[in-house]
């Protein structure tokens, strides 16, 4: 089964407009895929969803962080990072994403971050776009 790392982004997405990263969180929940996640990138989920912009459609579909965390969590393996070093990618926040990757010896990155699409691939482990995903994932 493929072991992949779903970037905050595709999740937040998934969340709050559904599309192409919607059938991502909807095949992750139905354990199509090993989604993989660290403390971190779970820290910066719940710090994003958080803020102010998503709170009324928080409220319209009737959650709250903690609830999407928990299903985040049960949805996905907690994994150990690697250590990165520093200047792989522009944002440091993108350290998290490959962290988890190398730790968890995922198969693949799914991320919407042109940063971290435009490496293509980092320690042998490709970094795709949504589509790109879907597509691996349907003929796996």
């Amino acid at each position: 089964m493929i072991r992949a790392v779903i970037d905050t982004n595709i999740i937040v997405s998934a969340l709050f407009w559904g599309g192409l990263p919607g059938k991502v969180f909807v095949a992750a929940r139905d354990e199509l895929f090993i989604a993989l996640l660290t403390e971190q990138l779970i820290t910066e989920l719940a710090t994003v969803i958080g803020r102010d912009k998503f709170a009324e459609q928080l409220s319209k579909r009737n959650l709250t962080v903690e609830t999407i965390i928990g299903q985040y969590r049960s949805a996905a393996v907690l994994v150990e990072p690697a250590e990165i070093p520093t200047g792989i990618v522009r944002d440091p926040k993108d350290h998290a994403v490959l962290a988890c990757a190398v730790g968890g010896k995922a198969d693949l990155i799914v991320s919407g971050d042109n940063d971290l699409l435009a490496l293509a691939a980092y320690e042998n482990i490709p970094i795709l776009n949504v589509d790109q995903f879907l597509k691996r994932l349907s003929s796996a």
